[in-house]
């Protein structure tokens, strides 16, 4: 109970200097808060987040920069309820993946994965994919410095969104010519240059953006070179009783490109952005010998390498108009694009063996590809007029994409039953859309807002005849859905806000869940397609209060999310002979409910002291049929956040000390998720601390040194599936003690 009374006793005392904060505001210099900064994931439109119907979190570039943060792991370093999973690099060159994905996917209130949509710039990125020794993640496809702010929504975003949104969205988006350019200047840009122990990375990123008369346009470029994730793992030597990281050497290239024309209420914006990233490694943990059947190793691993690679290519036109003053006319905001996107995903492993008898064990090499070429078109406008007394802004719109979807599975000595190349679905044309409406009601001058929307999707996988399946009749499948959402804001005052929040989402199923094909009958298993497979669909109720003044923010959250049809892959019949195979397939299996309450406030005072605190705790059990309720595995321990700072009222200079808590899961809540009892990773407290100082008007250098106390830990999402006979749970560490530093200039 000691964490929760930490938390409540907090919050009591911010709220306690709420009256003496509001005195004192008026005289303090204007920093970004609740009441001024803008989302527009959570309703289509722009709305303060203190309006905003839902739990949003706005992340803007010079947080992002000020807390020096590497990837989208560290981007939600601070932000409880929300992670990024990354197990070590510890995978097989035919078997196991641990940590061949990298940053996976965020996760949000313990549902992550494909469930939550990611968006750049509002193209939804490439989806996730894992097959046998394949796995590939979605948090390497977005470098973090040419991101101009993050938008973090909880709770589903199908009714504006469509497919995906099943557990919340992350949005995206990247600078434009002008957010370089000072105001009445033709010429501007910044270069950054910063260090980070944990990796040893290297990262450089330069942008340039110039305007000459409605013409402006930008490029950026950032640069990464890194190695492996430290941990506090000792055992240093060959084989899998390794515990120190895995040597890994990797870089990453990102490029932006923006060319925008303006003239009057209208612009015309045209975008490419290119990124690449390579990670070699030499998975050390994998060498020796491989014991198959009994005490007699099978044969020895003498190396085992491996070359992944992530490219994404995008390039996307857009119009935009804007109106003088919003409800002088029939609309008072349009935006049309069309876009092209590529991702494409490499993962090759090479595996030299040896005999330990007198089978011959030729050397291995796997070759895994998993591609996406998407065509899509967005729209959507906005119309804001009075009926009466009430206020209306109506937004209204819809999106198209058209994606080619393939996987191939290729190498040298492919298991016995098997033959390469091979696919694990065939090649799919996966077609999804939907149109939506919202409305933000306003009654008695915003004293009360409603928030209704709902968005018809329809989605259609249709499977070509791929040659490389020659024994599988493919099956198309075509369906669709209505999400309906609304939410609620009531004003209580200047400064008091109740809110409320009722949401569906949904996730069409994938290409390869439904034509999954897989079989090597010497074995006894294969895989079948399942045409009837069904959405996942989710429900969730948001109730909440928020406190906001010019320098406090208090908000208190308590959500319930029911989510339906989770899409699992089990045996449904067989015994696994070859005569009578074990038969996979995906079906809606699972049910799961998911309940929990979300805190965070900060203080600002005139005199340039700062606090936040933040703190999640979530609660979910998964029902099939047939079988009791178990836990959600996925859902993380309790997670508290506390931080103190200072910052000049001129900006220039401050510095921040942030304590974050993690309490150990409970061991109830471990049950059956792993094969005997489960490593659960003690409580831990860890400190940060971050600085920066202005050197003049353009030159800032900033610093942290993270886990100052050294303190050996690991995040539950991190060792999922180790049990507590395991002996490398030193390998799943997080870094000891680690700094980082940058530079940046603005010019």
């Amino acid at each position: 109970m000691r964490p929760a009374a930490l938390a409540v006793s907090t919050l009591a005392l911010l709220a306690s200097q709420a009256a003496f904060a509001a005195d004192k505001a008026e005289d303090a210099e204007e920093q970004p808060n609740d009441q001024d900064t803008i989302t527009v994931t959570a309703t289509r439109a722009p709305v303060t987040i203190a309006d905003a119907p839902a739990t949003v979190t706005v992340i803007d570039s010079e947080q992002i920069a000020d807390e020096l943060a590497t990837d989208i792991r560290d981007l939600v370093r601070f932000e409880p309820g929300v992670t990024v999973r990354r197990a070590p690099a510890r995978f097989g060159a035919a078997l196991g993946t641990t940590g061949r994905a990298g940053n996976e996917d965020f996760n949000i209130r313990g549902i992550g994965g494909n469930r939550v949509l990611i968006q750049v710039d509002g193209i939804r990125s490439p989806q996730g994919f894992s097959f046998g020794a394949q796995d590939v993640g979605r948090g390497n496809a977005t470098d973090v410095g040419l991101i101009k702010s993050v938008e973090i929504l909880r709770g589903p975003a199908s009714a504006f969104y469509g497919s995906d949104g099943l557990s919340g969205a992350i949005s995206f988006t990247t600078s434009d010519p002008e957010d370089l350019i000072e105001p009445g200047a033709n010429l501007g840009g910044f270069a950054r240059a910063q260090y980070s122990s944990a990796d040893s990375e290297f990262a450089e990123t330069i942008a340039v953006a110039g305007m000459t008369g409605n013409l402006s346009g930008m490029l950026a470029y950032s640069r990464r070179d890194f190695q492996e994730l430290d941990n506090q793992g000792t055992v240093d030597v060959e084989g899998p009783t390794r515990t120190a990281p895995n040597p890994q050497d990797g870089f990453s290239n990102a490029f932006l490109g923006k060319l925008l024309w303006t003239s009057g209420n209208h612009r015309l914006r045209l975008t490419g952005e290119y990124l690449e990233r390579e990670v070699f490694s030499d998975v050390l943990s994998g060498r020796g010998p491989v014991f198959l059947f009994g005490p007699t190793p099978s044969w020895i691993v003498d190396s085992l390498t491996a070359t992944d690679t992530t490219e994404r290519k995008r390039a996307s036109i857009d119009w935009t108009w804007q109106a003088d003053m919003a409800g002088a006319g029939f609309l008072d905001y349009a935006h049309v694009a069309g876009y092209w996107q590529d991702g494409n995903d490499v993962q090759f492993a090479d595996e030299d063996r040896s005999p330990t008898g007198t089978r011959p064990r030729p050397d291995r090499e796997r070759l895994n590809t998993f591609n996406n070429e998407v065509y899509g078109a967005t729209a959507d406008f906005r119309s804001s007029f009075d009926t009466g007394g009430i206020s209306h802004t109506l937004s209204l719109g819809g999106d198209v994409s058209w994606t080619t979807q393939e996987g191939l599975r290729d190498g040298v000595e492919p298991p016995f039953g098997e033959v390469f190349p091979a696919r694990a679905f065939p090649v799919t044309d996966f077609t999804l859309g939907g149109v939506f409406i919202g409305d933000a009601i306003e009654i008695s001058d915003g004293a009360f807002t409603l928030y209704p929307a709902i968005r018809y999707d329809f989605y259609d996988l249709d499977p070509t005849d791929d040659p490389l399946l020659p024994n599988f009749n493919e099956t198309g499948q075509s369906g669709s859905r209505w999400s309906p959402k609304v939410g609620a804001v009531a004003k209580l005052g200047d400064n008091i806000r109740l809110f409320g929040n009722y949401a569906q989402g949904f996730r069409a199923p994938t290409p390869s869940q439904v034509n999954n094909f897989f079989e090597n009958l010497a074995f006894g298993y294969t895989s079948a397609p399942n045409p009837d497979l069904e959405p996942e669909t989710s429900e969730t109720f948001e109730l909440g209060v928020r406190y906001t003044t010019d320098t406090v923010n208090i908000t208190l959250t308590g959500f319930a999310a029911d989510y339906d049809n989770f899409i699992s892959q089990e045996v449904v019949s067989g015994t696994g002979t070859p005569f009578d195979p074990s038969v996979f397939q995906f079906v809606n299996l699972d049910s799961v409910k998911v309940e929990g309450v979300e805190a965070k406030a900060s203080y600002q005072a005139d005199n340039g002291f700062r606090a936040r605190f933040a703190l999640a705790l979530a609660d979910g059990e998964v029902r099939s049929p047939g079988a009791p309720a178990s836990a959600l595995s996925t859902i993380d321990p309790l997670n508290v956040v506390f931080g103190v700072g200072y910052r000049d009222p001129d900006s220039a200079f401050g510095g921040e000390l942030i304590t974050t808590y993690n309490a150990r899961k409970p061991a109830n809540d471990a049950v059956g998720v792993c094969n005997g009892t489960c490593f659960r990773p003690s409580e831990f407290a860890i400190f940060d601390a971050t600085a920066f100082y202005r050197i003049g008007d353009h030159l800032t250098v900033r610093a942290g040194i993270f886990n100052i106390t050294d303190r050996k830990y690991a995040y539950w999402s991190d060792v999922r599936g180790l049990t507590t006979t395991s002996t490398i749970t030193d390998a799943f560490t997080q870094p000891g003690r680690n700094a980082s530093v940058s530079l940046s200039l603005q010019f």
